[in-house]
């Protein structure tokens, strides 16, 4: 997609943003509620009241990782679209849902070569010249080899 096109090609969605952020919202709630049974549990440590009401506290722990896995799904679709992020398969409506993200990342790497182009160009390896007598290898400027001393 050329950059002009790329202007003038839609945002994502206002439903999708949403979705992506609710998703977030879940997550968050749902590692809260994982990580706060486990924390109940450290905090009340040898407490022997505490393990009767254990069944209520791992259907807490159960209920978060259900809430952790949904609120990712959810930022999956909207962060890539349905087709984007394989629910329907459909490879036109895959592309122009991850336009947004393949450019970006076209982007940075059309960054990251410029970048390396401006510190210096093109990376070459040093050239080495082997010598005649010992085979071993020597630095292309060098007059002696290194190993033996014969002329290179």
């Amino acid at each position: 997609m050329k950059h002009e096109e790329f202007k003038n090609h839609k945002d994502i969605s206002p439903e999708r943003k949403s979705l992506y952020y609710g998703g977030m919202v879940l997550t968050g709630i749902g590692l809260v509620m994982f990580i706060g049974v486990f924390i109940g549990f450290a905090t009340s440590f040898g407490d022997f009241n505490v393990m009767e009401n254990g069944t209520g506290n791992i259907v807490w722990a159960v209920v978060g990782m259900v809430l952790i896995i949904i609120g990712n799904a959810m930022r999956g679709v909207g962060a890539k679209g349905l087709a984007g992020s394989g629910v329907l398969l459909d490879p036109e409506k895959a592309r122009e849902d991850l336009s947004p993200y393949t450019h970006a990342v076209g982007g940075m790497v059309k960054d990251a070569a410029e970048g390396f182009r401006q510190a210096g160009g093109e990376a070459q390896a040093p050239i080495k010249v082997r010598c005649g007598h010992c085979r071993a290898l020597n630095d292309e400027e060098d007059k002696f080899c290194g190993q033996c001393g014969k002329a290179l």
